[in-house]
């Protein structure tokens, strides 16, 4: 009997999350945008002397903003007329250099970066082969050495003489692997 209130709230809770209308009501449902439906059409305007005029086929629409137009206000923002420099800031300028600047300094930059990168014929090799030149890495034959190491228990002598079993790679692909 002690336990009825937390077993009927429990069960309530249960019931609830359940139902899968529930959690769209309180707004935790995910409701995306629909992305089909993003130009929208600006609303009609009656002309001031309320009568409508007919339309002209193939004339813009008088309140229609090109979607184009729509794009760059929404991307920046409104369009502000430039400020004419005050004294201060032509000083300010004029005193950091801002006159002597390179017109070209985009040019020279890419030219810099690009002779780095062409120039640099182990970084391509590094990039294509991923194999250092002079690492020349043996794989063991793992049922040739286990039989080797075998005789060498059985006949007394030492685990360390002999040859290891190395498996040999032929190198007949065109890439050379």
């Amino acid at each position: 009997m002690q336990y009825l209130p937390r077993l009927i709230l429990l069960a309530s809770v249960l019931v609830l999350a359940a139902c899968g209308g529930v959690a769209e009501s309180l707004g935790l449902g995910r409701n995306p945008p629909d992305e089909f439906a993003v130009v929208d059409r600006p609303p009609l305007s009656l002309p001031p002397e309320f009568e409508l005029r007919p339309p002209r086929p193939g004339a813009v629409r008088p309140q229609a903003v090109s979607v184009q137009d729509k794009a760059e206000t929404t991307l920046f923002g409104e369009c502000q007329k430039e400020v004419p420099e005050s004294d201060v800031e032509k000083e300010l300028l004029t005193k950091a250099g801002a006159d002597k600047a390179d017109p070209d300094i985009r040019a020279l930059i890419d030219n810099e970066s690009s002779q780095k990168v062409v120039g640099s014929r182990h970084l391509v090799d590094e990039i294509l082969w991923w194999k250092e030149a002079g690492s020349d890495a043996t794989t063991v034959d793992a049922i040739a050495e286990a039989e080797r190491l075998r005789k060498a228990k059985k006949d007394g002598s030492s685990i360390t003489s002999g040859a290891t079993p190395v498996i040999e790679r032929n190198k007949s692909s065109w890439l050379g692997l």
